[in-house]
């Protein structure tokens, strides 16, 4: 019998095989570390990497087809995630070339190029692929072993920041088997329930909750259509960037609202330092990432996730989560390929809509792809810190007219801006609206709403 999914899941993040710091001992023929360096050693993966000593490490958490860790640079492009190193533990070297083809086929417009890595080891790139950032997945071998290593980049195309990183890469031998891990399968670690001493609190909230929402939308015929209807007029060109053919706000008709509940309580971490103040949040908190800086850029590229107007709303595990509106599942689990910075994930679809909700702790059961959700009753899932080493937090944005990638993940279309965000249980905000709470309409970096 499995353990539960929680206690699963911090097992793993304790677990030795991944040793960080100047003490990691060296192979023979690997470099020395600096004073402001650090030596990451992976025993399951058989790999080590000497990087600064200010960059992050945060390994898989449960078992995907490749095994491995992401790591943040703190000078990376938008501040996230640099790379994910990970050993093809299914795979053997007679196996690359087939690797290398299905991601080709996998990505219309993904381009192969050949590598000599500076020990003389043969790799394969595939560039141009999508993601939260331009992509690029490298495969080598060593001994019997193949290994996939994938880069974000600011551009798209292999670019020096990856090509450097790859030059520091010294594979050994791993000394520990990735069975004796003791992982969960990614597939099966999708679901989940809040832990006992939460679980009651959680449920009352958002049934809570969800009595405001009836009690707004009983008087309002308008939000009574947005719950149980696709939506059909399309945004609005804003007036800086209409010229571009970009950047779009959100019609008065979306009913786009705010995505926790009374379950959310601050706290001070590395990113966020706010005072407890249950049923709150801040647009990006105090020191995450605002529109257009950092990790939140692009309103138009075609090629990768745009996200310029997503917002970091701080909120610790286990925070109920909502989607932006009702609709359609389309997206319910981990990222993957150049979406593993996601995390658990969930898009909702609306119209040409899509609300994404990221860095879930867990999944709702029930939230399954092709299942409609009342957005402004469901909770879809949990808030956490899945797809990278950062504190917890919400981490939502809504586009419009996006691409799928062949496994369903969203890419391109328009990066919506909200013209309105509709609270339930708020008394300060800046428009009226019929029954209940209201809406916000200004918008600036680190402004609170009670949801």
């Amino acid at each position: 019998m499995r353990a539960p999914l929680f206690h699963s899941l911090i097992a793993s993040l304790l677990l030795p095989a991944c040793v960080i710091g100047s003490e990691a001992t060296p192979e023979p023929d690997e470099p020395p570390v600096g004073p402001d360096e650090q030596r990451i050693v992976d025993d399951a993966v058989g790999v080590s990497l000497v990087v600064p000593a200010s960059w992050q490490v945060a390994k898989d958490p449960v078992l995907f087809e490749t095994h491995g860790f992401l790591v943040r640079a703190d000078d990376a492009p938008h501040d996230h995630a640099t790379a994910r190193v990970a050993l093809a533990y299914q795979a053997k070297p007679r196996d690359l070339e087939r690797l290398v083809a299905e991601k080709l086929e996998q990505y219309a417009g993904a381009e192969r190029v050949d590598l000599t890595l500076p020990d003389g080891r043969r790799a394969v790139a595939v560039t141009n692929l999508p993601g939260t950032d331009p992509y690029t997945a490298v495969f080598t071998s060593d001994g019997d072993r193949v290994y996939e290593i994938g880069l974000w980049s600011e551009q798209t195309g292999l670019d020096a920041a990856g090509t450097a990183l790859l030059g520091k890469l010294h594979f050994r031998a791993p000394k520990q088997s990735i069975s004796a891990l003791g992982l969960t399968r990614h597939d099966e670690a999708l679901y989940g329930v809040p832990p006992p001493d939460l679980a009651d609190a959680n449920a009352l909230a958002a049934q809570r909750r969800g009595m405001m929402v009836r009690a707004a939308a009983a008087e309002d015929p308008a939000m009574q259509h947005a719950m149980v209807n696709e939506m059909i007029d399309p945004p609005v060109p804003d007036n800086v960037s209409a010229a571009a053919g970009c950047g779009f706000t959100a019609p008065a008709s979306l009913y786009w609202q705010l995505q926790w509940d009374d379950t959310n309580t601050f706290y001070s971490g590395t990113y966020y330092n706010l005072r407890e103040r249950d049923g709150w949040s801040a647009m990006s908190g105090n020191y995450g990432s605002w529109w257009g800086t950092n990790y939140h850029v692009g309103l138009c590229y075609a090629g990768r996730l745009n996200q310029y107007y997503a917002n970091d709303w701080p909120a610790q595990h286990w925070a109920n989560a909502y989607a932006a509106f009702s609709g359609t599942v389309e997206w319910a689990g981990w990222g993957t390929d150049g979406f593993a910075t996601l995390g658990r994930y969930v898009v909702v679809r609306n119209g040409n809509y899509r609300s994404l909700t990221a860095h879930l702790t867990a999944i709702r059961a029930g939230v399954r792809w092709g299942a409609w959700i009342d957005g402004y009753w469901d909770v879809v899932g949990w808030a956490g810190d899945t797809g990278g080493p950062w504190d917890p937090h919400l981490h939502a944005r809504v586009a419009w007219g996006e691409s799928l990638t062949w496994n369903g993940q969203p890419y391109g279309g328009q990066s919506v801006a909200p013209l309105r965000l509709r609270c339930f249980d708020c008394n300060d905000y800046d428009v009226d609206a019929a029954g209940a709470g209201g809406f916000y309409t200004s918008f600036w970096h680190g402004r609170w709403m009670r949801y």
